[in-house]
């Protein structure tokens, strides 16, 4: 304890002043981003700041203060001091929500103690889950949609690719969670699961719009905005609940994910909403990382049908997930496009971050829209080249100068517990499409990034899809 408080006492005089933008009192740069274009060009604006003041600089946007990171080395050095119980900034609406309605929510939302626990319990299962069960799972929902668009789509143009994309990741959550009983079960549960693939949809489109004003303000005035949200919340979280307590009867013997975690002996309650979270985070975030990567093939024709060649000789599911070029693909399109562009930690100590002080509790945010497209990190960045991905003949990767430039599932015991999953899941789903389908885009204009909480297209993505 004597040499930390030592070490924190002479730290502000070793670290240099961070640079800072100059704001304004209460709001702080806030009008600079409205300027910008508002929160859904955050990570545009955050970039141009990068490249005016640095890798690392503080800014205060609003009533959130932070330390900005870019550097590979430094964000890989924050994981690192994230102590044992790592802190994430959560979203303003959604805490304030489940403080006023009393509502418990799954391992997102909580820390400490709580958090480790059940963390430990769902790493023996998420991080090192037996791929052939997952790849079973994942298999049997791809080829149903990729049926469905082949007789319903087959030389037109695909109609309706994020519902049907939210529908998908959704379902493949509820298959790994049954095991073998969902083939049994899925058409009694057509009706709840469609319904709550349009409601997660729902929640955060309403959660975006809550972004830039602070949630207690908006709770205060009731405007249409937080009465929306509210609205969505309650109806997604009660058709979550509801669809996971129709789940746990069938998984009592042990079958699939949420069988072993009620064999793992996890209090019933924590299981519900932790499950209730997963399938809603489930919907969000891959059908988007998803719709990147077919964006991606559609626009370069090359790649897509080099990746076609090489699918010809996977002959099975567990073939076509190890293929170098099918994960290069994905890596490529989470590099250009993270769903998540910003990754957040509370510091758990004082430290050094890119010679600066930064005392503990302060939230420092990495930026992995800016350190994915810097071509310090990256040859020719704002092209997409998954054969960066694979290796030379010395094991260093061909286009690649800092691995950790691009963390799309972040680092560290609190990072993505879903990943293995995802990775199968997404890549997966994209060589049975580019297996089947030519892709070509109706609209050959180039496509932005937006920020609705996570990163979406500018403009819906239109896909022609041709039977190959």
């Amino acid at each position: 304890m004597w040499r930390r408080a030592v070490s924190s006492w002479f730290a502000p005089a070793q670290a240099r002043e961070m640079p800072s933008p100059r704001g304004l009192p209460v709001v702080g740069t806030m009008l600079d981003l409205i300027a910008a274009g508002s929160s859904p060009h955050l990570h545009e604006y955050v970039d141009a700041r990068h490249r005016q003041l640095g890798p690392v600089y503080k800014e205060t946007i609003g009533p959130v203060t932070a330390v900005f990171v870019c550097d590979p080395t430094e964000m890989r050095r924050v994981f690192s001091l994230e102590g044992k119980y790592p802190k994430h900034i959560l979203p303003d609406s959604w805490v304030l929500y489940n403080k006023m309605y009393g509502c418990k929510r799954g391992l997102f939302f909580m820390d400490g103690e709580e958090w480790l626990a059940n963390r430990r319990v769902l790493n023996k299962l998420l991080l090192r889950p037996d791929n052939s069960s997952v790849v079973a799972s994942c298999d049997i929902v791809a080829t149903d949609l990729v049926e469905r668009w082949r007789k319903q789509y087959g030389g037109r143009e695909l109609a309706h690719l994020e519902s049907d994309l939210y529908r998908w990741a959704i379902d493949i959550m509820v298959s790994i969670l049954m095991g073998d009983k969902y083939l049994r079960k899925r058409k009694e549960m057509e009706d709840i699961l469609a319904h709550f693939a349009s409601v997660v949809h729902l929640i955060f489109q309403e959660s975006s719009r809550l972004s830039l004003l602070p949630a207690s303000l908006a709770a205060f005035l009731r405007i249409p905005a937080w009465k929306s949200f509210v609205s969505a919340i309650d109806e997604a979280i009660g058709v979550a609940n509801r669809l996971v307590l129709q789940m746990v009867p069938e998984c009592q013997n042990g079958e699939g994910l949420l069988g072993a975690m009620l064999a793992e002996g996890m209090e019933h309650k924590n299981v519900v909403r932790i499950v209730a979270d997963l399938v809603l985070a489930a919907g969000d975030t891959t059908a988007y990382s998803t719709q990147w990567m077919l964006y991606s093939l559609a626009f370069n024709q090359e790649t897509q049908e080099e990746l076609c060649a090489e699918l010809q000789n996977a002959h099975t599911p567990d073939d076509m997930v190890q293929l170098p070029l099918l994960k290069g693909v994905m890596r490529e399109a989470l590099r250009m496009y993270p769903v998540a562009p910003f990754l957040t930690r509370y510091l758990a100590q004082d430290s050094l971050i890119g010679g600066y002080h930064v005392s503990a509790g302060e939230l420092v945010i990495l930026s992995l829209y800016s350190s994915g497209r810097d071509e310090k990190n990256f040859p020719k960045p704002n092209d997409f080249w998954p054969h960066r991905w694979t290796r030379d003949s010395t094991g260093n990767y061909k286009g690649v100068y800092s691995p950790y430039a691009s963390m799309p599932f972040a680092m560290g015991v609190r990072s993505c517990i879903g990943r293995k999953i995802s990775e199968i899941q997404i890549t997966l789903l994209i060589a049975k499409v580019v297996k089947q389908f030519k892709l070509e885009l109706v609209d050959k204009k180039a496509i932005d990034m937006v920020l609705r909480l996570v990163a979406v297209p500018s403009r819906p993505i239109r896909l022609w899809l041709t039977e190959r």
